[in-house]
């Protein structure tokens, strides 16, 4: 069972809901089927490389965790792969690639620079 519907929502912090995913993996004997894929990859991956340039200091389960999901989609190939992929601003309908668009991790919704609006959303733009 997939995993990637965990990551969406208004709940906790992306960074509790990753750490959260990442203790259940670990507890789970690093089950393949609890990695990320898709838009949940891409906002989580986004969100750690974002935050880890603000100084955060991620915990060795949640490295552990993003990098098996990295590997998972490919490596850098896969990650390359997925920013070239196209993504629509769901706030203007414009179309960018994705290395182009940033992904609020609050409400998961891709939104343009040029919009940056999430609404009331507690979320960062990643």
């Amino acid at each position: 069972m997939s995993i990637n519907h965990v990551v969406p929502g208004h709940g906790p912090p992306i960074g509790e809901r990753v750490r959260q995913l990442a203790e259940t993996w670990l507890r789970d004997d690093r089950a393949g089927d609890q990695l990320l894929t898709g838009r949940a990859f891409f906002a989580v991956y986004s969100w750690y490389l974002w935050s880890s340039r603000q100084g955060a200091d991620h915990d060795a389960a949640c490295a552990q965790y993003v990098a098996a999901s990295y590997d998972a989609i490919g490596g850098g190939d896969g990650w390359h792969a997925m920013l070239r992929e196209r993504a629509a601003c769901e706030s203007c309908w414009d179309t960018y690639r994705l290395e182009n668009i940033g992904l609020c991790t609050g409400c998961m919704r891709y939104t343009c620079y040029a919009c940056d609006a999430h609404g009331s959303c507690a979320g960062e733009i990643v």
